[in-house]
């Protein structure tokens, strides 16, 4: 069975292939970024951190809602589930190194936010939405997403996608510097994020301390108001789950 994220690097960069059809997250998929992670960290040679997706279609669809829908998973689980993302977000917006987002193809809900808490996103033209269906899915945003988004997206146009659910092209995000370049093929998008790349090698020390400091806000919410949001959220999401 193929790895659900594979790891190689090239040029003292890793690069994380997520390597399903949708990416969609669940536990296994958390825990196995969580281990590439590590790996990085522990080889001092790593630069920079490329994550991308081994799929024609989809970059990520987000959280796997067939595997929260599953009549055996219990709100305690959900709320570890959720608990778990959380605990990714954090790692990333203060991982002590880069971490781009090469989005070559459809990125929803979770998906985006993940992108967001991504230093840099760069995607390419030819085939790709971006978009929130949280509005859709009647899934709502854990308090620490806004201010992960908020950094990434303009407050006028997240709002605008969350409360449409609307599907944003390459286009779009490059015009409200979403992301940083375009380019019309999954071949350019991954030579040219790769190049990007390359430019980041300093110190890992300075990363950590001034991404910790940037992202303050994130942490701050992440610590006083996501536990009992996730909390009183999980049972309610479960029995929606339940339902459908």
């Amino acid at each position: 069975m193929a790895n659900l994220i594979e790891l190689t690097t090239k040029n003292n960069i890793a690069i994380l292939t997520m390597n399903t059809a949708e990416n969609r997250h669940n536990p296994a998929f958390l825990a196995e970024f969580n281990l590439h992670l590590d790996h990085i960290e522990a080889d001092q040679s790593i630069k920079s951190v490329i994550l991308t997706s081994a799929s024609d279609k989809n970059w990520s669809l987000g959280i796997d809602l067939q595997w929260m829908s599953d009549p055996s998973i219990l709100p305690a689980a959900i709320s570890d589930f959720m608990v778990q993302i959380g605990d990714l977000f954090k790692r990333i917006v203060t991982f002590p190194m880069p971490v781009i987002a090469a989005l070559n193809g459809h990125t929803y809900g979770n998906g985006a936010v993940l992108a967001c808490a991504c230093d840099f996103r760069f995607m390419k033209s030819d085939k790709g939405f971006f978009c929130f269906p949280e509005v859709d899915v009647m899934v709502p945003f854990v308090p620490s997403m806004f201010p992960i988004i908020n950094k990434a997206i303009p407050q006028t146009f997240f709002n605008r996608l969350a409360m449409s659910g609307l599907r944003v092209g390459a286009k779009q995000l490059l015009d409200s510097n979403v992301a940083e370049d375009i380019f019309t093929n999954d071949d350019t998008l991954q030579s040219g994020v790769l190049e990007f790349a390359q430019q980041f090698n300093k110190n890992r020390w300075i990363y950590g301390q001034n991404k910790t400091q940037m992202n303050k806000q994130i942490l701050l919410t992440m610590k006083e108001e996501d536990p009992s949001f996730i909390d009183n959220i999980s049972k309610m999401l479960w029995k929606n789950l339940q339902k459908k």
